[in-house]
């Protein structure tokens, strides 16, 4: 009986669990799919491991829909990383070309950390300042985020 007892609790804690995680996942992939068709976001990106995280997300938002404007400010230490690193500059660019993301970078960025421009892609216009920029692109209506 004792036995009996114990794996109907074991069976009852499992269904409940599983009720309750299903719950869950149909909850999150509702949030996913509340991105909409024609949204304006926007990304902060400052850090060099970030920017691909940054890229994935855009790309994902624009396979969703082509009429979603997704823009990617970089400032600081990633710009410098992307002046630097052939393959994350292959990267953005296949990023621009391919998925229509537009990728800026701050000209405050280039100036007081001495980029050379020309190691910048071309498809990546300069700004004077990101950080401006993305006020900007805030009070235009993008929903926005720094990572």
């Amino acid at each position: 009986m004792k036995k009996y007892i114990m794996i109907l609790l074991l069976f009852s804690f499992i269904m409940g669990t599983t009720n309750v995680s299903a719950q869950k996942v149909k909850e999150i992939n509702q949030v996913e799919q509340s991105i909409k068709s024609s949204g304006k976001y926007a990304l902060l990106v400052m850090n060099p491991k970030h920017l691909k995280v940054a890229i994935m997300t855009g790309e994902r938002f624009k396979n969703k829909s082509k009429k979603i404007d997704f823009q990617i400010v970089t400032c600081g230490e990633v710009v410098k990383e992307i002046s630097a690193n052939e393959e994350l500059k292959k990267t953005v660019v296949e990023a621009v070309q391919k998925y229509g993301l537009k990728i800026v970078v701050c000209g405050l960025t280039v100036r007081q950390l001495n980029i050379d421009k020309t190691l910048l892609p071309t498809e990546t216009p300069i700004v004077n300042n990101g950080i401006v920029y993305m006020f900007g692109l805030e009070e235009l209506g993008y929903k926005s985020i720094s990572i």
